[in-house]
């Protein structure tokens, strides 16, 4: 089981996060979006290190 922080730009964004988020990052495991997005790498990473818990509103749907 693999986590780690991605930026997605562009059509990497989920649908349902534009026009809002042109650039964010996201927490993925194994590969999948688990939470974002997040304006920056540091509001993305102190999720990973468990020091915020994702919002459920932050979760993203199935494409």
């Amino acid at each position: 089981m693999q986590t780690r922080i991605r930026q997605l730009t562009g059509d990497e964004v989920p649908q349902g996060w534009r026009p809002t988020w042109a650039t964010c990052w996201v927490v993925e495991m194994d590969g999948r979006a688990i939470a974002g997005p997040y304006a920056t790498r540091e509001e993305a990473q102190a999720v990973l290190d468990g020091d915020e818990l994702p919002k459920v509103s932050q979760t993203p749907t199935p494409r």
